[in-house]
């Protein structure tokens, strides 16, 4: 019998300053089960820096 993998849901990272959605990843199964919301620090291309990048909605 195959197994079935559950699909990790996937997300949109979207930048704190100029509210643009530069990046697309999934989320970890430890961050779905504790109901976090993730932020990562990133290189925006319209600001042309570093800036916080918040998950967006879906």
């Amino acid at each position: 019998m195959a197994t079935t993998k559950k699909k990790r849901p996937k997300m949109k990272l979207q930048c704190e300053v100029c509210k643009k959605v530069n990046y697309h990843t999934n989320k970890t199964q430890e961050m779905i089960v504790a109901g976090t919301k993730m932020s990562l620090k990133k290189f925006c291309k319209s600001c042309r820096k570093h800036t916080v990048h918040k998950e967006g909605k879906k």
